[in-house]
């Protein structure tokens, strides 16, 4: 069964790049029947020689989004791939989803394999914080594109432009807005809360 034919409830983790996703994600993927998928991740570990490869990098080292097409494709050859490996399982799992559907395109591309049930909106107000932990992550290795300011800047202008609007295209009743600027620790004890009640609905 291809990923085409099969529907996940979904929970979206959503904010600007550096308000720490990545860091929940991980966490959070480790509960029973939940599955974290991370775009970045996704395609960071392609093959980087490959013409994908050759054409995401075209896009992020610029600091751009990118195409939706190409991130949907990649996605649901991710998606068949554990589901063929038996990884995951639409009537058993919940995905947590970071960065997709990131643009109103996609919200209409993914419509017909995801049902959202609830978007953790990760919020730091202060831009200079979120520059910060992001030099800091390329500093560690983690995205080398990062050490560059001005592709920073870029990034979080592209997020204003094409995907802070996401938001709008969701019911107001599944967003929560948590206060990212605190300690991991603070920012999963307020996530927890919301997980719970909406999984209790889906599981």
């Amino acid at each position: 069964m291809t990923v085409g034919a099969m529907k996940f409830k979904a929970v979206l983790l959503f904010g600007e790049p550096g308000c720490g996703k990545g860091t929940q994600g991980a966490v959070l993927g480790g509960f029973p029947h939940v599955r974290h998928l991370a775009m970045g991740d996704i395609f960071r570990a392609m093959d980087k020689e490959s013409d994908i490869g050759q054409e995401f990098l075209s896009y992020s080292t610029k600091g751009l989004l990118v195409p939706d097409e190409l991130t949907v494709r990649v996605w649901r050859s991710h998606v068949d791939g554990l589901v063929s490996g038996g990884h995951l399982d639409p009537s058993h799992h919940t995905l947590l989803l970071d960065g997709i559907p990131r643009t109103i395109e996609q919200v209409g591309l993914m419509k017909a394999h995801i049902d959202v049930v609830r978007i953790l909106h990760l919020v730091i107000r202060d831009r200079d914080v979120l520059v910060g932990r992001l030099k800091g992550r390329a500093l560690k290795g983690n995205r080398p594109d990062d050490a560059d300011e001005g592709v920073i800047r870029a990034r979080l202008r592209v997020y204003d432009e094409s995907t802070a609007p996401v938001l709008s295209s969701f019911d107001a009743s599944v967003v929560v807005e948590i206060n990212a600027d605190q300690s991991p620790f603070a920012v999963l004890r307020d996530i927890a809360g919301h997980m719970a009640s909406c999984l209790s609905d889906t599981i």
